[in-house]
């Protein structure tokens, strides 16, 4: 099996749900058990899809890129949606949003060299 802790969007990514963990723990109860529960299976399921594409070649490979830049989107999503209703501050977002784009510049820069 390909090893993956020395990719840096593996590192990125386990930060990000890193940052989940500590930011849905302060959620009220209303939405701790829905949409901090789904934020951190969502960062799970692209964490799990960075291990799982690094593994892939060929054309599985870009196959594993477009869910992992699908999820990412999703996350992107379901973090808008807690901070419509509240749950997390603007500044959180905004830390959020920067986290995921550095990780999308990463899946573009390993789509492109899947590519080749």
């Amino acid at each position: 099996m390909a090893r993956f802790e020395h990719i840096s969007i593996f590192q990125s990514v386990y930060i990000l749900t890193l940052e989940i963990y500590k930011t849905t723990k302060n959620f009220s109860k209303e939405y701790k058990y829905t949409l901090g529960e789904r934020l951190k299976n969502i960062a799970h399921e692209i964490l799990d899809l960075v291990i799982k594409t690094n593994a892939m070649t060929g054309k599985e490979k870009l196959f594993g890129i477009a869910e992992l830049d699908y999820k990412k989107e999703a996350l992107r999503i379901h973090l808008r949606l807690a901070f419509d209703l509240k749950v997390i501050s603007a500044g959180q977002l905004g830390v959020f949003n920067e986290k995921i784009e550095e990780i999308g510049k990463q899946l573009g820069g390993w789509q492109k060299w899947a590519n080749q």
